[in-house]
């Protein structure tokens, strides 16, 4: 490094240049000005405001100084190794600066301009001009068309929204709209607050997989929540979700789901979102605990900051003060497959001589009124529930922290207290606790005392079940992380072939080399040569068709079922008959020949190259059902035995694999093992673009496609 410019801070040039972005130590606003009514004044007044201790470089060329800070003329005039810049100038101004930027060793920038390709072509011609500024200079960019970029710990707030409160929750959105909404329904609820946000409007260079990565980094980050209208790289995503999420939680909220939201996306931010059902199955596989209400994303991601995950195999207890609240979450529980702890006959007696004769001592617990007077039993209840073997969490619904509210002002201090003696018996037992309170909206000590130890308060039942269900998630994911797939790609093997439609036998060969078992089966070029393969199986037999001309072998009649070697002869004849009155122009390069498949359920396996998310393999109910149910379920590729388990519970088709009614029960390990083999082929081949086993006849450990389609990419 030579420069004639004195080197600011010698110790930060090692660094990561996305660690020394979202977290810089110095900061350069190009475009600053003596207008308060521009971004560029706007954005010193915000980090003066938020207590931003470190040097702060205005660069304007014509001002002395603004707002007591002296002025830069040009950045080339600017110390060496600036953390960061935010540039507030216009599009055609943006790739210039970044070249000036790397002059002078700044590693990284947040381009607010907007009028890039979320505009159209011109846009897209411009933006096209800032990906050659970013390539040739190196400078990673937050943006353009963003938000800004906030890091509330250090009082970086390149935002200028004020008041933001510090706590553990990293946020990442193309929306400063959902910033905002983040933000208020955190104070709403009383949340535990946020850490750092990232807003990253066109995605041009810094994307969402490096943000989840280096976010995750920063020990201040408890929990990562995310807003996106579209990964321009979902494999990335996926992977970075893999690495992240065994430590640290990601939340994630998705706009462009539908038809009409995704044109709305593409206007909004250029993005495409993608195939909704893929993103869904993938996105949850890689970790991600996947929201459907904006109000649930600041909730969820803030109880899984702030609160320990439901261990593997502990159930769920909850403790009430009334009837009506816990039935509404019990239910709720098992809507979403989250199960209560049947608690031990020593566990029920113990409540029993604590609540009296007329409360509920099974699960849910229902004190009946022994606490409208005496708070203080709530604690009583909880130390008995956490000695439980099955009890895993603790949800107490009802009124609790009001009592005093509600009844009478001398039971605040017993609430007090027992919200101190609450935070004890958690941590002591390693037990988590979560409050529904009908008063948690209210400013109360007492639900004060329980969100500064980490116990999340809110009002809505449906919020206590939903965070409920993402820590038992979480602990599920924490305990099964050893048998997860990374979801990194393997370099590329096998042969490279012809583009287009692979031929049946040279599907069903690569399928075999792969060590996919496609059955027994013989390529005849002659009737006569089908009739001596059908022999020579010894049993009936399926004749299909070999010709490129022929795509769909049915109905131009190059399918035949139940051939016998006395017959054979005649009906491969007339079938070639058949085939040629339909497609005249037909090649015919052979005969497939088959055994019929014994008698099994049918099942779809297929896999295809999604263009957000790379190699995903489909599985669900195959046959003549496929259209009827569209019960089919997604996995990247590879994924691991326990993935395709998991792949293998969420369809219908699982129900008929235990020997449902009159058919053959299913061996559901030989099953996933199968899966994966298709997971890996298709992961390790690129050029596969599309692979179709329907259907595919499982019975016992037998698990046979009858037909492989193929079709390679170039």
């Amino acid at each position: 490094m030579t420069t004639a410019n004195p080197v600011l801070d010698p110790a930060r040039q090692d660094l990561d240049p996305l660690d020394r972005l979202l977290d810089p130590q110095s900061i350069a606003v190009i475009g600053a000005s003596t207008n308060p009514a521009k971004r560029g004044y706007q954005a010193i007044r915000a980090l003066q405001d938020a207590g931003y201790a470190h040097p702060v470089f205005p660069v304007n060329p014509t001002a002395d100084t603004i707002l007591d800070l002296p002025v830069t003329s040009a950045i080339t005039d600017l110390p060496y190794g600036v953390d960061a810049a935010l540039i507030a100038l216009p599009a055609a101004a943006v790739p210039d600066a970044l070249r000036e930027c790397a002059r002078v060793g700044i590693p990284g920038a947040i381009v607010l301009a907007n009028g890039f390709k979320e505009t159209g072509d011109r846009g897209a011609e411009a933006e096209a001009r800032l990906l050659e500024a970013i390539a040739e200079s190196g400078v990673r960019v937050i943006g353009p068309n963003t938000s800004g970029m906030l890091n509330v710990s250090s009082g970086a707030n390149l935002v200028g929204l004020p008041g933001v409160p510090d706590g553990p929750v990293s946020i990442v959105t193309q929306s400063g709209n959902m910033l905002l909404s983040l933000v208020n329904d955190d104070r709403q609820l009383k949340g535990p607050g946020f850490h750092a946000y990232v807003g990253l409007g066109n995605q041009s260079d810094v994307r969402y997989d490096e943000c989840i990565t280096a976010l995750a980094r920063q020990p201040e980050t408890g929990a990562v929540a995310l807003h996106s209208e579209g990964f321009v790289d979902g494999r990335a995503v996926l992977t970075a979700l893999a690495a992240t999420t065994p430590t640290t939680p990601v939340v994630l909220l998705r706009g462009g789901r539908s038809e009409i939201g995704q044109r709305t996306a593409l206007s909004h931010t250029g993005s495409i979102a993608g195939s909704d059902a893929v993103a869904t199955a993938v996105l949850r596989q890689a970790g991600a605990e996947l929201v459907d209400r904006s109000d649930e994303l600041a909730v969820i991601a803030g109880t899984l900051a702030t609160t320990t995950a439901l261990p593997a195999g502990k159930k769920v207890a909850i403790l009430s003060d009334g009837g009506g609240h816990a039935t509404l979450a019990a239910d709720a529980l098992a809507d979403a497959g989250v199960p209560l702890a049947e608690l031990a006959d020593e566990t029920q007696a113990a409540l029993r001589r604590e609540l009296g004769t007329a409360a509920a001592v099974h699960n849910p617990v229902d004190v009946a009124g022994a606490t409208d007077a005496d708070p203080t039993v709530f604690a009583d209840c909880v130390r008995t529930l956490v000695t439980d073997p099955e009890v895993g969490l603790v949800l107490i619904v009802g009124l609790f922290g009001g009592y005093h509210v509600r009844f009478d002002p001398r039971l605040a201090d017993a609430e007090d207290a027992t919200a101190r003696d609450l935070l004890t018996i958690s941590a002591d037992s390693d037990i988590p606790l979560l409050v529904q309170s009908c008063y948690a909206a209210e400013d109360l000590v007492n639900h004060g005392v329980l969100r500064a130890g980490g116990v999340q308060v809110v009002s809505s039942i449906d919020h206590a079940v939903r965070a409920v269900t993402a820590l038992y998630r979480r602990g599920h994911r924490i305990a099964s992380a050893s048998e997860r797939s990374t979801l990194a790609l393997p370099a590329p093997t096998g042969p490279t072939l012809p583009a287009g439609v692979l031929d049946e036998p040279g599907a069903r060969r690569l399928m075999e080399a792969a060590g996919i078992d496609v059955g027994p089966w013989t390529l005849a070029d002659s009737p006569e040569a089908a009739a001596a393969a059908v022999a020579d199986h010894g049993v009936p037999c399926a004749l299909k068709v070999v010709s490129a001309q022929v795509l769909h072998k049915s109905d131009a009649g190059g399918v035949i079922l139940n051939v016998t070697a006395d017959d054979a002869r005649e009906r491969a004849a007339a079938m070639l008959d058949t085939v040629l009155s339909h497609v005249p122009d037909a090649v015919i390069d052979g005969i497939v020949v088959t055994p019929m498949a014994d008698r099994g359920v049918e099942l779809l396996v297929g896999a295809t190259h999604d263009p957000i998310y790379g190699p995903v393999v489909a599985f669900g109910t195959g046959g003549v059902l496929v259209e009827a149910l569209a019960d089919v379920t997604f996995r990247a590729a590879p994924f691991t035995e326990l993935e395709a388990l998991e792949m293998i519970d969420e369809t219908v088709a699982s129900r008929m694999l235990d020997g449902y009614r009159n058919l053959p029960a299913v061996d559901r390990g030989e099953l996933a093992r199968f899966l994966v083999r298709v997971g890996d082929i298709v992961a390790s081949n690129p050029q596969i673009s599309e692979l179709d086993l329907n259907p595919v006849i499982a019975s016992g450990a037998t698990v046979l496609p009858v037909d492989v389609r193929v079709i390679l990419s170039e």
